[in-house]
């Protein structure tokens, strides 16, 4: 009789279960979400599959997540950590205003590409649920973005309306373009979309060479 690794060669074999800490646990459980959603998309991916991947029993999974659109989401989450993890220790180093701004944004573009794949399964497969939680993590790109720009704009770094605004503004249209080129499946010019972005944030926010 054909075990279920062989009747679905595309299906990873079944791994024995470890016992691991609860963050190991979870840190597993999002590993094997990353495999299982690749692999088969968020819809069709059932969370008895994502146990599995986890090397977690079902029920197990639902002390870690409510649903898997929440696992996505936590999934998202871990990529924007990431992101401002980077960013927090280069603010912390301190520097000109503008150079500061410019590297912020490089490095937002540079993550964003280097994780196209985490972007491409929850632009083409999350629910509203899922892109819920997600948007709520990229906020918080934003308020960090938007309170460097607060601050710089008290000492007359950053010209604009309402800088907030601006810089709002400027992070939705950066991550429009990137959600957009990513979803193309198409190399990316990094340097070229590094550039545009860039020269929006400066008309935008007032540049002093734009004055």
């Amino acid at each position: 009789m054909a075990t279920a690794a062989q009747a679905d060669p595309g299906r990873p074999a079944r791994r024995k279960r470890r016992t691991m800490s609860p963050d190991d646990r979870r840190a597993a459980l999002l590993k094997g979400a990353t495999e299982v959603f690749r692999r088969k998309g968020i819809a069709a991916a059932t969370v008895a599959e994502l146990a599995e991947a986890g090397e977690v029993a079902k029920g197990t999974f639902y002390l870690y997540f409510d649903s898997k659109d929440h696992l996505l989401g936590a999934l998202w989450e871990e990529y924007v950590d990431g992101f401002l993890r980077d960013t927090r220790a280069m603010l912390d180093e301190g520097g000109a205003w503008w150079p500061s701004l410019d590297r912020l944004i490089r490095s937002m573009i540079e993550h964003a590409v280097r994780n196209a794949d985490l972007h491409r399964l929850v632009y083409r497969s999350a629910n509203a649920k899922a892109l819920e939680l997600c948007h709520a993590s990229n906020q918080r790109v934003v308020d960090l973005m938007s309170d460097f720009v607060a601050r710089g704009t008290l000492v007359g770094a950053f010209h604009a309306r309402d800088t907030r605004l601006a810089c709002r503004m400027i992070f939705h249209a950066a991550d429009g373009l990137l959600d957009d080129l990513i979803s193309l499946d198409e190399p990316i010019d990094l340097e070229e979309v590094t550039a545009a972005v860039l020269e929006l944030a400066h008309r935008g926010l007032g540049a002093p060479h734009l004055d």
